[in-house]
C-alpha cells in the first residue's frame, strides 16, 4: 500500500501507526553512521540515506533487518493491512518486495525526510 494511495484520513492513521518504526530505525546512530560512510559523506538527510538504501537494497537491507527486524516487520504489517507475524511467516521475496516497496514510495519518504538524525534523540 502506498500512502498516495490512501484516503486523508486513513493515511492519518498509517502515518501516526508507523512512527514508531520509522522513529526507531532513523533514531539509530549506529545504523545512520553506517549508511553515512557508505555514502561517503556528512549533511545528508534520511530522506537521502533512504533513496540511497532503496537504490543499494540488496546490499543493505541486512543493515536494518540486523537489529531492526520487529520495527521493519511492523511497519509493513500497517501498510499491508496484516500482523507482524504475518510478515515474519511470509515468503522472503514477498517481504523483500514489500521492503522495496516502501523505500521506493516518494510519499513515505518525503513525509518522513525532514527526519534528521541530530543527536540521536529524534
Amino acid at each position: 500500500m502506498k500512502l498516495s494511495d490512501l484516503t486523508t484520513d486513513r493515511a492519518l492513521d498509517v502515518l501516526c501507526e508507523i512512527t514508531p518504526f520509522v522513529s526507531s530505525i532513523t533514531g539509530d546512530k549506529e545504523l545512520m553512521d553506517t549508511l553515512k560512510a557508505k555514502m561517503e559523506g556528512e549533511g545528508h538527510s534520511v530522506a537521502e540515506m533512504y533513496t540511497y538504501l532503496a537504490n543499494k537494497l540488496s546490499s543493505s537491507i541486512l543493515l536494518i533487518l540486523k537489529d531492526h527486524r520487529d520495527d521493519v516487520f511492523g511497519l509493513l504489517a500497517v501498510l499491508q493491512e496484516t500482523t507482524p507475524e504475518a510478515i515474519a511467516s511470509q515468503n522472503i521475496v514477498v517481504t523483500l518486495s514489500q521492503i522495496r516497496d516502501v523505500v521506493r514510495d516518494k510519499e513515505f519518504v518525503r513525509f518522513f525526510g525532514s527526519w534528521k538524525q541530530e543527536d540521536g534523540t529524534e
